[in-house]
Formats: C-alpha cells, sequence, structure tokens
C-alpha cells in the first residue's frame, strides 16, 4: 500500500498516513507501546517497525494510519523512517494483518445489530468494556483517562482524567477518535460529548 497523503491532527506529536486503500477490513485497531511491545505487535511488523524509529500509538481505521511519535520535534528526524515502515509493512486487509491483541477480544462479540434497541443500562456496560479494551490503554500511555458519566439512547457522555482533561486534542482528535471506534463497534448514530461531574 502507499500513502497519498499526511495530514496534520490536533496533536502535534501525532500525524495521520492516508493511504491508496482500506486498511483494515472493518472496524478500528489501536497499538501503543511503553509495555510489553511483544505482547501489542505480536507479529505485526509495521508496529514493531515504528515503535523502533519512537512511536509510542498507532491507530488503524478506514483507510488512514494515525502515528504519534513521542515529540512533535522528531518528526523532523524520522518522517522518512515512519513513511517507509508505513509502506514496507502495512498489509491490506486481504492479507492476514496481525491482531493478536484483539484474537478472541470483547470488542468481536458486539453485536452491532442489536445494539441500539438495548437498554440504556446495557449499552453502557459493552461501552465501558469497549472503553477498557482499546481506549483506555491509548489514553493511559499519555497519563491520562476518562470516566463514562452517562449513556443515554444515542448520546454517550465521557469526562476525561489526568494528563487527558487539559491535553488540547482532547475536545478534537481525541473525541473525534473515541467516537469513530464506538461509532465503529457499536452503532454508527453514537455521538459522544464531554460533561462534567457534579
Amino acid at each position: 500500500m502507499k500513502i497519498i497523503n499526511v495530514e496534520e491532527t490536533p496533536n502535534p506529536a501525532a500525524l495521520k498516513f492516508i493511504m491508496d486503500g482500506p486498511v483494515l477490513a472493518s472496524g478500528s485497531l489501536s497499538i501503543s507501546s511503553g509495555e510489553d511491545d511483544e505482547e501489542y505487535t505480536g507479529d505485526n511488523p509495521m508496529a514493531r517497525a515504528l515503535f523502533k524509529v519512537g512511536a509510542v500509538e498507532l491507530f488503524l481505521c478506514q483507510n488512514y494510519v494515525s502515528v504519534t511519535l513521542f515529540t512533535a520535534n522528531a518528526w523532523e528526524h524520522f518522517m522518512n523512517d515512519v513513511k517507509s515502515a508505513i509502506e514496507k509493512h502495512l498489509l491490506s486487509p486481504g492479507e492476514k494483518l496481525a491482531e493478536k491483541k484483539n484474537e478472541g477480544s470483547f470488542v468481536n462479540s458486539i453485536d452491532r445489530g442489536s445494539f441500539p434497541s438495548l437498554p440504556d443500562n446495557e449499552k453502557e456496560l459493552i461501552i465501558e468494556s469497549l472503553m477498557d479494551e482499546i481506549i483506555r490503554p491509548a489514553l493511559a500511555n499519555d497519563g491520562g483517562g476518562l470516566e463514562v458519566l452517562k449513556v443515554e439512547g444515542n448520546e454517550v457522555t465521557i469526562k476525561y482524567q489526568g494528563a487527558c482533561g487539559s491535553c488540547p486534542s482532547s475536545t478534537g482528535g481525541t473525541l473525534a477518535a473515541i467516537e469513530r471506534a464506538l461509532k465503529g463497534y457499536c452503532d454508527p448514530n453514537l455521538v459522544v460529548s464531554i460533561g462534567n461531574t457534579k
């Protein structure tokens, strides 16, 4: 696969690499470094290559790969390495993309067809489990987290915790990524907003 465009994100340490085709057959995949990289990357050579050049988080969705480096200044030195790693190692959805982290995972068991008709308390349990598996680990990597305040119909209200509460991208790129994940795994009509506890 080839990179056709590079876009900035609200987080200056992250860039979005638009590819010439879909990067996953469906849904999204988030991989963070900082723990046991072998557990997180499995047999995914792209993730291993990107972590070696300073990536701390990868997010694959639709036709793009979002890469967050350890600092915004690192792009000056590692842009070509990142591009090379993506184009050399990214597999098309028809090939076997190693998703060891998600094999047998909770997110693969979500029934998108029945989700919209579930009671709000059941929706909240599913969303909490989804957050635990794919969202909170990524936020924790940046020193933050989130709390699900409530789920009412198609509206999910969250509150950021720790470093995420003061991050400039929390109301833009991060919120959009959380909403995309919930739409992809649960219901395309879900809307995520930020609320406050009293």
